[in-house]
């Protein structure tokens, strides 16, 4: 029997329409050949899930390439376009039975709005109707109709913090191994429903666990070919906007009963989606009495959500109120990088730290020494992106009293301890570390730290009030909306509209 290949590729970036900082060409860690599939099998991402199974199933993968990089603003238009044909120039090679990618779903580029639908729609050009096209999605993709057109199947992370990455990427290898194996593609069916999340949206609580318990009961039926629920990254100012369950069936109406009762459920419930997050000064008063290590997530600028990761807030609280805290955060503050580096280590600086890319926050100015000058680069020791390389470029770490602030010249994307020892600050000296993210630090953390997300100002707390939304409305909570349950069916390369 012929040995059946599969083309294999990622590209990873989260956007942030209102974030300033462009997403560069250079900040992208891109891999090809061997490279790629040696960084697959070591690693654990949903292009790991991949290529692991599909080399156990007896597969030989054919390697596009890996394009990687932190959350953050829209890509560079040029830099996107270049990441997008060198796709499609593998994907002109031939040689593979199918395709099997690993996307993001929330990428963002100045003039894209919508980068993975543009890029399968190219590659679906490239490649043709016959060609089956499985996809890997974080579980906050912004899924668009394009998305579900140009692919044969699509299947999201079903955990937030994503404890299943790998997992994802396997199940998308092995959806397209049965497809395969039949011949035939499934049905998609689309349902929109146009709110954003405002927190309490992790899926191990809140609304989130009853409804996916419900989706689980639905994805046990041997009728229903897969289940995503896409809980959209609320950062982004695009057209069609909300959350999505997307249904394979094989036409039967499965997956049209499993969107309508999933849809209704997330609308029903879509006020719940609220939390009040403690406050940095509890937090920190907690810390003063507890044993345990502290693990604060930043809210309001979390890298991990695409803010900038600039703010020098949970410091700036505890040099004033906590200053005999050991307390560590870091900002991105690339001017103060150099002004470190041109001082040099054990020098003395009065100047300002952070605030330079968030309005909303100021910059903290305080007398800093200047303790240590060193790379920003390690790999995450997991279990969230274990085995990946991170690099957050050259930092400087700043103490003032007990108060450290690292200070990096690329935004921190911390969500891992190995980024403390990096920098030369053993999690064993410290009382509380700050992670930019939210949720998926908690991952990393575990046995490590007490974890708690804090309230803090910025570009990812949940305040949809405070952006300026143009493309992506109308949607709750910002407008008044009048939902009912319609979707898309989308057979091969038709579409059509089934309203309830």
């Amino acid at each position: 029997m012929t040995q059946r290949s599969i083309l294999v590729g990622q590209i990873w970036h989260e956007g942030h329409s209102f974030n300033p900082i462009r997403t560069r060409e250079e900040d992208f860690i891109v891999l090809r050949g061997s490279q790629l599939l040696d960084e697959a099998r070591a690693t654990s991402t949903a292009l790991s899930g991949i290529v692991k199974t599909a080399e156990a199933l007896g597969y030989h993968c054919v390697p596009a390439i890996s394009a990687r990089t932190r959350p953050g603003g829209a890509i560079e238009q040029t830099a996107f376009e270049r990441i997008a044909d060198q796709f499609i120039d593998a994907a002109r090679q031939g040689g593979f039975d199918a395709i099997c990618l690993d996307l993001h779903g929330a990428t963002l580029a100045e003039k894209t709005l919508d980068p993975e639908g543009y890029l399968l729609g190219r590659l679906r050009d490239t490649v043709g109707r016959d060609m089956m096209i499985s996809v890997a999605l974080d579980l906050h993709a912004y899924l668009t109709p394009e998305m579900v057109e140009h692919a044969t199947v699509m299947t999201s992370f079903r955990t937030t913090p994503h404890a299943d990455i790998e997992e994802t990427g396997a199940r998308a290898m092995r959806l397209l191994d049965g497809l395969l194996d039949t011949g035939t593609a499934p049905r998609a069916v689309y349902s929109l429903i146009p709110f954003l999340t405002r927190g309490n949206d992790e899926t191990w609580s809140g609304p989130l666990l009853g409804i996916h318990a419900v989706a689980d009961e639905w994805r046990s039926r041997p009728d229903v070919a897969d289940l995503s629920i896409f809980n959209v990254h609320p950062f982004l100012d695009v057209p069609g906007y909300g959350q999505v369950v997307l249904a394979y069936d094989m036409g039967d109406g499965s997956a049209v009963a499993a969107c309508k009762d999933l849809s209704e459920r997330l609308w029903n419930a879509r006020d719940q989606f609220q939390e009040q997050l403690m406050s940095v000064k509890e937090a920190l008063t907690i810390a003063q009495t507890s044993g345990q290590l502290l693990a604060l997530g930043d809210q309001g600028d979390r890298v991990m959500g695409a803010g900038p990761g600039d703010s020098p807030e949970i410091a700036r609280i505890a040099l004033r109120d906590f200053p005999d805290l050991k307390v560590a955060v870091p900002v991105y503050d690339p001017q103060a990088v150099a002004r470190a580096r041109e001082a040099g280590e054990n020098a003395v600086l009065r100047m300002p730290v952070g605030g330079g890319f968030t309005l909303s926050v100021d910059p903290l100015e305080a007398h800093w020494t200047v303790a240590r000058l060193c790379r920003a680069r390690f790999t995450n020791i997991g279990p969230y992106m274990a085995g990946t390389e991170a690099d957050f470029g050259n930092a400087a770490v700043l103490k003032s009293g007990a108060v450290t602030v690292i200070v990096t010249d690329l935004a921190p994307n911390v969500h891992d301890p190995a980024f403390y020892e990096a920098v030369g600050l053993p999690l064993a000296g410290q009382q509380v570390v700050v992670a930019r993210a939210a949720n998926h630090y908690k991952l990393s953390f575990a046995g490590i730290a007490r974890t708690i997300t804090v309230d803090t100002p910025g570009l990812t707390a949940f305040r949809p009030h405070q952006f300026p939304f143009s493309k992506a409305r109308p949607f709750h909570p910002l407008d008044k909306i009048d939902w009912s349950f319609t979707t898309r069916l989308y057979d091969g390369a038709s579409a059509s509209r089934y309203p309830e």
